[in-house]
């Protein structure tokens, strides 16, 4: 039956819409058969992809999870920059120019020619030690040789001694490496 719409609007294009309207309808279920026999669905994997397996309560489990790794890896790095530790030590004093020690602070001593004490704030024993001889600033530094021991009656501390190129014990300024496990 004609309708006001039908009598404004063209035939042709009621009829093109309508047409329209009906392969909409016909690719939509396609569509619809497609998805419920995809093997994807089938599998539990539907729905725009496992992402969403779970809704919203398994999405937050798994943002809870991401932010529980995340923390204990940033306590691991955090460990792993304590390893380090060291000291540029003045030859003549004892007395440590600069250092680096995530467990505070790094002191030294003079006990007697070319022999030094370098206390660390943390138990160094288990650690390994490399120095070398070296100015504090931008000086000469002593030629010669130097050697690391821990202490063994500090855990806390390394012994250091510096010798001259005649292997004679001379002060000399070093800088010192203590790397723990």
């Amino acid at each position: 039956t004609p309708t006001i719409a039908s009598a404004l609007i063209p035939l042709h294009l009621l009829q093109a819409t309508r047409y329209l309207k009906s392969s909409i309808g016909i690719f939509g279920g396609i569509l619809l058969a497609a998805t419920l026999n995809s093997p994807a669905l089938a599998a539990g994997h539907g729905h725009g992809g496992e992402s969403q397996a779970g809704g919203l309560p398994a999405l937050e489990d798994r943002v809870d999870a991401a932010v529980a790794d995340i923390t204990t890896l940033q306590g691991q790095v955090a460990d792993l920059l304590g390893q380090s530790n060291w000291a540029v030590v003045n030859g003549a004093t004892g007395a440590v120019s600069r250092f680096s020690s995530s467990a505070g602070t790094v002191t030294g001593s003079r006990t007697s020619a070319g022999l030094y004490d370098v206390t660390f704030a943390k138990d160094v024993s288990g650690c390994a030690y490399v120095a070398t001889l070296g100015d504090t600033g931008t000086g000469t530094p002593l030629v010669g040789f130097i050697n690391v021991s821990s202490d063994a009656s500090d855990v806390f501390s390394v012994v250091v001694q510096t010798f001259d190129s005649s292997a004679v014990a001379a002060d000399g300024s070093f800088h010192l490496n203590v790397s723990c496990p």
